[in-house]
């Protein structure tokens, strides 16, 4: 594991975090990624913009609304760092999503078509039950019939699974992810159930790592043992983070558009390409194209 990233993911601060790239329209046609959501809140959109709202409107720390807030961004923030691009959800048709968006691992994460995923946080200081379980299969179903294709439900909780917990992502016939995430953004515990696999994701894989220090009393659950931090693996290694897989997709994208100026495309924009490529080879992703299909849309452009 490259150490400054395990620095970073072992001592997470409010302070370090910056805002998350946005990836762009053109971006999301390309890799055929779904839209974001619509932007719940005029007055914040991640963690850094929260924080500054709540400070400006003198907004208490001690109400739900900061605390679930503040760990909603805080999830989104954190999670990138496990390969997820989540947006927050709001609203009367937020079927009870807290966050939603899109996760980004397997062989090229880069090139290999995501799994959607819904995402519920529950902030809570009391132990969950089996109940929340449930509820985050309707979500999942709801989500799924709505978007089409495969979804995993992931349901994010400072608190480790329960017993019952366990046993009713076993028995669910969605599938579901756990993540026990602190309030600060380590990640403690990772579980998911069969039929994640299903959606393509046999290869996903956990490795636990303790940090220095743990033996103290801040690093020490109840029963004296040190913490360990869950790292995410992909057939034995860690997963990329989602900073290294859109960089790779701006990388990507660059070449895709190397090759049509090649073709004697320099003054074609890239819009008016793309729109060619859904037209002459609607199905293909346009990143994957081949050069068949290239030269197909190359005679139809040169032809307009």
């Amino acid at each position: 594991m490259n150490p400054t990233r395990a620095l970073l993911s072992l001592c997470p601060s409010l302070s370090s975090i910056t805002k998350p790239p946005i990836l762009t329209p053109f971006t999301r046609r390309l890799f055929q990624l779904p839209p974001p959501p619509p932007q719940p809140s005029p007055s914040h959109s991640d963690l850094p913009s929260f924080l500054t709202y709540a400070t400006r409107t003198n907004l208490p720390e001690s109400t739900t609304h900061y605390q679930g807030t503040l760990y909603e961004y805080s999830i989104q923030s954190h999670l990138r760092s496990c390969a997820f691009a989540l947006h927050r959800v709001g609203g009367r048709s937020d079927l009870g999503i807290d966050l939603t968006g899109t996760w980004h691992v397997g062989s090229n994460p880069a090139l290999d078509a995501p799994v959607r995923v819904v995402v519920q946080c529950k902030a809570l200081k009391t132990k969950i039950g089996p109940n929340v379980v449930r509820e985050l299969e309707g979500v999942t179903a709801a989500s799924k019939r709505r978007g089409g294709g495969g979804c995993a439900g992931v349901l994010v909780s400072p608190r480790e699974a329960t017993k019952g917990v366990r046993e009713a992502l076993g028995r669910s016939g969605m599938p579901l992810v756990w993540m026990m995430v602190e309030r600060g953004g380590r990640v403690r515990q990772v579980l998911w159930n069969g039929r994640v696999e299903g959606l393509g994701l046999a290869g996903l894989g956990v490795e636990v790592l303790y940090p220095l220090g743990s033996g103290s009393d801040g690093d020490q659950d109840g029963d004296g043992h040190g913490k360990g931090v869950v790292s995410l693996t992909w057939e034995g290694r860690e997963v990329q983070t989602m900073d290294e897989v859109e960089e790779e997709m701006g990388r990507l994208e660059e070449e895709w558009m190397a090759k049509w100026e090649e073709k004697g495309l320099r003054d074609v924009s890239r819009e008016e390409v793309l729109d060619a490529v859904e037209r002459v080879v609607p199905g293909t992703r346009p990143i994957m194209i081949s050069e068949d299909e290239r030269e197909m849309v190359v005679r139809s452009l040169l032809a307009a």
